[in-house]
């Protein structure tokens, strides 16, 4: 997915953000948005959304000098989201189509992320959603094409999105090992805004449902050409793929093979690429379809730069 003029804006208020979040220099402030300005000034047309995140927050940590200036909230989020585990799992219990359930409880926790919602408060944001989105179920569906595949298969490959979040799709991956189907979770290579890391998968007790991965991506999605050659493998032999959220759903995109993207539509560039609503929760195919392993992946750092 190609970045938009509308993402310049939104880059720049993230790079504030994050920069104040690591100091409270404003003179490095002032050199990490001239910095960003130059990049957004030489910006390449084909770059996609993540790539300019990734260069923009290299940027922010060279500058700074903070390796995870989201870690407060990261943990915020955690605990806020474990919290609310309880009820996420009786929704899902008593629910009649158990897998419909939590495929929308999954959806609905795309909703925290610092990244794309400024001012973000996490604890209205979800409740509000929790309870739009268990009324509104899914905008766009393709639950049934989803599910055949997990009937089919023995093994499903989960790409993470962001802290807290994984909570909601810690629901979702017991569902779909009560199923018989043994998952894969894959969290980011090292901190980058607020997505999930190996850290933060154990905190909120994943690693006891599923064995979890690093992508080993420095990038605030799923760049295969930056890509660990391990996680790279098990991406081409894996027969069924869920990616999460927006920056998995901007980076693979693109590819081709078994992949369905879960995800909130939180920004108008998105929720255009995919015919939404900002807001609308949606489950969608890739195109187009295949088995993963029919597929040519890049090597690591072939098509760019790895952070």
């Amino acid at each position: 997915m190609r970045h938009d003029l509308d993402c310049y804006p939104c880059f720049l208020r993230q790079a504030l953000e994050a920069a104040r979040m690591a100091t409270a220099d404003e003179d490095v402030h002032r050199a990490v948005l001239r910095q960003v300005s130059t990049l957004l000034a030489e910006l390449p047309p084909d770059t996609t959304p993540i790539e300019l995140g990734s260069r923009i927050h290299r940027t922010i940590r060279e500058r700074t000098g903070a390796v995870d200036p989201y870690r407060r909230v990261k943990e915020e989020s955690n605990r806020k989201a474990l919290s609310l585990y309880p009820r996420l799992k009786e929704y899902v219990r008593t629910a009649e189509d158990p897998l419909l359930a939590a495929v929308i409880t999954a959806a609905i926790g795309n909703v925290i992320d610092y990244g794309a919602n400024p001012g973000f408060d996490l604890e209205r944001s979800l409740e509000q959603s929790l309870e739009e989105g268990m009324a509104r179920g899914l905008t766009r569906s393709d639950l049934p094409g989803f599910a055949a595949r997990l009937d089919d298969v023995d093994h499903l490959l989960y790409v993470g999105d962001n802290a807290g979040e994984i909570v909601f799709d810690r629901v979702l991956v017991e569902e779909i090992t009560r199923r018989g189907v043994r998952v894969t979770f894959a969290v980011r290579g090292a901190p980058i805004l607020n997505d999930a890391t190996l850290e933060d998968a154990r905190a909120v007790g994943m690693d006891r449902v599923a064995t979890v991965v690093s992508t080993g991506i420095v990038g605030p999605g799923t760049i295969l050409a930056h890509a660990d050659p391990g996680f790279l493998d098990l991406f081409s032999r894996t027969d069924l793929i869920l990616a999460k959220g927006q920056g998995n759903y901007e980076g693979l995109s693109g590819e081709e093979g078994p992949v369905f993207f879960l995800l909130m539509a939180k920004c108008p560039v998105v929720a255009r690429d995919l015919g939404v609503a900002v807001g609308d929760l949606v489950l969608r195919s890739a195109r187009p379809q295949g088995r993963a392993g029919s597929r040519s992946l890049p090597r690591p750092g072939a098509a760019a730069a790895p952070e």
